[in-house]
């Protein structure tokens, strides 16, 4: 210990003799090391790190699975995987959707609410922190209606008021007793604020419905259930549904997937890439660190000899240097470890909203014992070769009083240049995968998305069921404000619709085309279903491509009709006319009123028009099948409204509040923006991953180019006394320039090509990240070459033209 003690202190020692070399390893390692730490914190926060429930591993989410992609169910479905299945010790239903909060002394206000089954609470084991969680039977007709605060809700609208819990509220017009409020940070599923109890009503469970897949599904594990056996055991049950009922089950199965997974899966691959690329730039950093110490081991050799003449082993003269390599990637790990905290609350802040878990991501002490192995494993990784090279000096020719150094031995010159390589060939990785989600990020912002985001504001409103309990109801409501939408000075055209463009709407049915026989098993037509008011596609700017729009001819009682997309077409149509078939959906609607007879209706109708193709789920997703009813015939409560306005957009947007306003006063609307940004936001994680891997890309590039500066500045340092002889001889300057920028331009091109066939095949591991370009494109990997063969040239060129500037006299004197 004592030696320890001793070592650290002649490392401070020499390395305050030092500042400008200390510094500059300093701000290298920090820099890298803070950037690691900022990306682990994030990776450890989304991916590593439990689930905080009770047993989160035991948790899985059973889901519907139809052309080997997994989603929602249909509440029947639900109901009979849930009944039949024995491989779960609990199943719980949840559905996320918004409320009107009204009645209270504050303001009405739209939430986020989840409603859930009553035993999903003790199903993830979670205790609120006042009052109780749902009992058996609050999710049943007939029972009372209770709901759950979140605790941000709770402190935010009610002033953490303990007084909360048998008060009564007002949601969407009916009444909810408070019988708890959730622990902080619990916000399961998806940011819910307030939970109620989900009921399934008597269109839910018509059997005519049982196509509507929209319902999610949280199950427990049995003791002694895999999610593997329990995916066997839902895929039989559901061949048998799909025997039983084959017109809206026959091409969809059943699997389970651990919760962990479902949330964080779509950015496992983005998150490891970018860890891949910030350990890359790691690498590089060391490799940087490295060069730097073998230069200043030249200045040491006379040192390192006298301690070994003195009979210092070389063992002892290792553990010293690696010590003093240590200390600096400790020091540089404090300073990473803050600018890390500070990065990690910028991407918490202004992360984008879509990444899980967000509100996880913190340096913890996970994180800061993954930073103090970095700083060991990292000290020692660039500090032991230099070490093991200065640690053997030639002791005759060092402890001559004008000997050159070791430094200038063809092993250390070696070990620098085969260093630069490296550096090279991990800058050429990087700028590659950079280049590529670059292109590709291009790429998504030239997606035409089949609507015109332009001059157009939406936001979303939700008609209570208690307060409009009737079709007419609604209409009326809609009509009057659109209409008075219509009337706002720029206004061009107002709609409604439900599940506008770039929404997280999911609405998925079957349907038969009349005339056609019944598909065979395994043969299922699925559709996306989206209602609309007839003047929506105008609004939008979305072409009409054949037929025609809805009218306001086209309202309930009416002949039904309905649009589809052109992919609705090449899918089902690929070689007949669809304009005057008609489509029968696996969704219908009770339209009763107090004083009718019960009356249901089975949804779709006659195709009177074909649309162009809208990016519904993301500007990368895939195109899917999409059917349009008319808002009319189809009427639901929950709606977006988009109005096309050549006025100031603050201006459409205050007037818009107003407008609801003056309809219905207790009626908040929610989600009000431009669709520009609606479209920006949904290029939100696309853009981080890039930005991210951009930054990374050019940390890369201008610390190999420092290092190929500092390598090629010191060979020209060795090489002074053989340039001067040179010149002496009649070599031109240009010709001496044309020497060192060639030897700079070797390693480069060693390094392009060694990076180059990595690069080929690492890439691979973020093609799912891609749009529209190829792992392997030549453009960029072409692109990245010029560029790094370009800033060879440049940080070869002042050591060059300083070389080209040596006296001979003055340098062989020096000899």
């Amino acid at each position: 210990m004592d030696t320890l003690v001793q070592d650290v202190r002649y490392a401070v020692r020499k390395l305050l003799r030092t500042p400008g070399f200390t510094i500059v390893a300093v701000l290298t390692l920090a820099l890298a090391i803070g950037a690691t730490t900022a990306i682990f914190s994030v990776v450890n926060g989304v991916l590593l790190k439990p689930l905080p429930f009770k047993e989160p591993d035991r948790l899985v989410r059973v889901m519907s699975l139809h052309e080997g992609k997994l989603g929602p169910l249909s509440p029947l479905d639900y109901i009979d995987l849930r009944d039949q299945s024995r491989s779960f010790a609990g199943v719980a239903a949840f559905d996320n959707g918004t409320v009107n909060l009204t009645g209270t002394s504050l303001q009405p206000v739209r939430l986020n609410r989840a409603t859930v089954g009553a035993n999903l609470f003790s199903l993830l084991g979670v205790q609120p922190q006042l009052g109780r969680a749902f009992t058996a039977g609050e999710d049943t007709q007939g029972a009372t209606g209770v709901a759950i605060l979140s605790d941000e809700l709770w402190r935010g609208r009610f002033g953490s008021d303990r007084r909360v819990v048998g008060q009564t509220l007002t949601l969407d017009g009916k009444s909810y007793t408070v019988v708890g409020v959730a622990p902080p940070h619990f916000s399961f599923p998806q940011r819910a604020e307030i939970w109620t109890p989900l009921v399934f009503g008597k269109d839910d469970i018509d059997p005519e419905n049982r196509g509507a897949h929209y319902i999610a599904s949280l199950a427990r594990l049995a003791p002694a259930a895999t999610t593997e056996s329990a995916s066997r055991e839902l895929a039989s049950i559901a061949d048998r549904l799909s025997k039983q009922f084959p017109r809206t089950n026959a091409s969809f199965s059943a699997g389970a997937i651990s919760l962990q997974e479902r949330m964080v899966g779509n950015v496992r691959p983005a998150l490891l890439a970018m860890m891949g690329a910030v350990v890359f730039v790691l690498l590089i950093a060391c490799a940087n660190v490295a060069n730097l110490l073998l230069v200043r081991a030249a200045s040491r050799e006379t040192e390192i000899a006298v301690r070994t003449a003195l009979g210092a082993g070389r063992g002892r003269l290792v553990r010293q240097l690696i010590t003093e390599s240590v200390l600096l990637s400790v020091t540089g790990a404090a300073a990473g470890a803050a600018l890390a905290s500070w990065a990690v609350e910028l991407v918490v802040a202004f992360g984008p909203a879509g990444l899980p878990r967000l509100q996880d991501v913190t340096v913890d002490g996970t994180v800061l014992v993954f930073t103090a192995l970095v700083a060991l494993v990292t000290g020692v990784l660039f500090g032991l070769i230099p070490a093991i090279h200065g640690s053997r000096p030639d002791l005759g020719q060092m402890l001559k009083e004008n000997a050159r150094g070791s430094s200038g031995r063809r092993g250390s010159g070696r070990v620098r240049s085969s260093l630069v390589v490296a550096e090279m060939a991990l800058a050429v990785v990087l700028l590659v995968g950079a280049g590529l989600m670059i292109r590709s990020f291009v790429g998504l912002l030239r997606v035409d998305p089949g609507f015109r985001s332009e001059h157009v504001v939406t936001f979303n409103i939700s008609l209570p069921d208690n307060k409009y309990p009737y079709d007419r109801q609604k209409h009326a409501f809609v009509d009057d404000v659109v209409a008075r939408l219509k009337r706002l000075p720029g206004t061009q055209d107002a709609a409604v619709v439900f599940g506008r463009p770039l929404s997280d709407v999911n609405f998925r049915t079957v349907f038969d085309v009349a005339g056609r026989p019944k598909q065979p098993p395994g043969h299922g037509t699925p559709t996306e279903v989206r209602v609309a008011s007839p003047d929506f596609f105008r609004a939008m700017g979305i072409r009409i491509v054949r037929g025609r729009s809805f009218d306001e001819h086209d309202r309930g009682g009416g002949p039904q009709v309905a649009m589809v997309n052109q992919e609705f077409v090449r899918r089902y149509f690929p070689t007949e006319d669809p304009l005057g078939k008609r489509i029968t959906l696996g969704w219908g609607q009770d339209t009763a009123e107090a004083s009718a007879t019960v009356k249901n209706v089975t949804m779709g109708g006659e195709i009177i028009g074909v649309i162009a193709d809208v990016k519904q789920f993301g500007l990368a997703a895939d195109l899917y099948p999409m059917t349009y009813l008319p808002f009319s015939q189809a009427t639901i409560g929950g709606l977006s409204v988009v109005i096309r306005s050549t006025a100031d957009p603050a201006f459409v947007e205050s007037s818009a509040r107003t407008v609801v306003r003056a309809v219905d006063a207790d009626l908040p609307i929610f989600g009000l923006q431009k669709m520009t940004d609606v479209v920006s936001e949904s290029l939100a994680q696309p853009r981080f991953y890039t930005l991210l891997l951009g930054a990374f890309a050019g940390i890369a590039l201008l610390l190999a180019a420092l290092g190929i500066y500092g390598v090629i500045s010191y060979a020209v340092s060795q090489r002074t006394r053989e340039l001067g002889i040179r010149i002496a001889l009649g070599a031109t300057r240009q010709r001496v320039v044309r020497l060192v920028v060639g030897q700079g331009l070797a390693l480069t091109v060693l390094g392009v090509i060694v990076g180059a066939g990595a690069a080929f095949w690492l890439t691979r591991l973020i093609a799912s990240l891609l749009f529209g370009v190829s792992a392997s494109d030549p453009v960029t990997f072409s692109a990245v070459t010029v560029v790094l063969l370009g800033v060879a040239v440049l940080a070869t060129w002042l050591p060059a033209r300083r070389a080209a500037r040596v006296d001979p006299v003055i340098a062989m004197r020096a000899e």
